[in-house]
């Protein structure tokens, strides 16, 4: 199974899904198989990050009736690609009945009503079996499942609904979570981070955090050395900080915020002045192979993935 990486952020606009399309589009170009899962279905637009929103292909209302994981390889070549990175994003346009064109096409390939050739653990379908269309966040772990089982690198974008991030809680292996480095981003991630490492599993994530420590019991600022040598160990995963800055912060600055959060800083994401013209362009993050974003993602893959991943 291959890297499973979400990043979700702690307050709106502070860049977490420009963020996650830059870490899939340098997975690939240093060679790596990657798939982008937009998980944001009220305003994920991930596909239009990465300059794909145009490309034909399933998108997710194409596996609305989706039972059992999901055969990674043959989805994958179903789904749209941007810049060698395999996308699955949410529709974009919708037809008269509610649902986008090649959606209706994937459904008259399933005389059950299920998607032809991707019932996995579930079994084959049976002739005359009911078809039942489950609700979207049922879905989710079979599918992602699915994909992270035929990709080296799986880049999850989330949203800020702790309900979505349980639904795969038990597949991430790391949570990215951006947090803004103003009054209000902080003030947010207070709030929401203890609720984000709940989601992951961690059981003392809401009580710790209520009594002033960190979601791990531990005093604030601390960090287990076992998870920053090997964040892919048992357990649940491990949440990590970037930090969205438009001003060069200082070390202390940094240190205090790592102190209130009780998270490992893993990198500051700066403001691209390019990022707006490359999203007129339909240039995805990363792609230039330089910049900002780009040493951050790379900075990413080699802290949580490994040092033969990034590029």
């Amino acid at each position: 199974m291959g890297h499973v990486i979400a990043v979700v952020p702690a307050s709106g606009g502070v860049g977490a899904s420009l963020l996650a399309a830059a870490v899939a589009v340098r997975a690939a170009a240093a060679r790596r198989s990657c798939v982008a899962v937009d998980l944001d279905v009220v305003a994920g637009r991930l596909d239009v990050l990465l300059g794909c929103e145009e490309v034909a292909g399933w998108r997710w209302d194409a596996l609305a009736d989706v039972a059992g994981v999901v055969e990674g390889a043959r989805l994958a070549a179903r789904l749209p690609v941007a810049e060698g990175v395999t996308v699955l994003a949410h529709p974009v346009v919708c037809d008269a009945d509610g649902g986008r064109d090649d959606a209706v096409a994937a459904r008259a390939m399933r005389p059950t009503g299920r998607p032809a050739g991707f019932v996995g653990d579930a079994g084959p379908s049976h002739p005359g079996e009911p078809t039942v269309s489950r609700p979207w966040l049922d879905i989710v772990p079979d599918v992602v499942t699915g994909l992270s089982r035929s990709h080296d690198v799986c880049v999850l974008d989330l949203p800020r609904d702790p309900a979505v991030l349980e639904a795969v809680a038990g597949l991430v292996d790391a949570l990215v979570v951006v947090v803004g480095a103003d009054v209000a981003g902080l003030s947010a991630a207070a709030r929401s981070v203890p609720r984000l490492r709940s989601a992951l599993g961690d059981p003392h994530a809401l009580t710790a955090a209520a009594a002033g420590f960190g979601a791990s019991g531990a005093t604030p600022g601390s960090v287990s050395p076992s998870r920053v040598a090997d964040p892919w160990s048992d357990g649940p995963a491990e949440a990590w900080l970037v930090l969205r800055s438009d001003d060069r912060l200082t070390v202390e600055a940094e240190d205090a915020v790592v102190d209130h959060l009780d998270l490992p800083l893993v990198g500051v994401l700066p403001r691209d002045p390019r990022a707006a013209d490359d999203l007129v362009a339909g240039r995805a993050p990363g792609s230039r192979g330089r910049g900002p974003v780009v040493r951050l993602a790379d900075d990413l893959l080699l802290r949580l993935v490994s040092m033969e991943v990034a590029a």
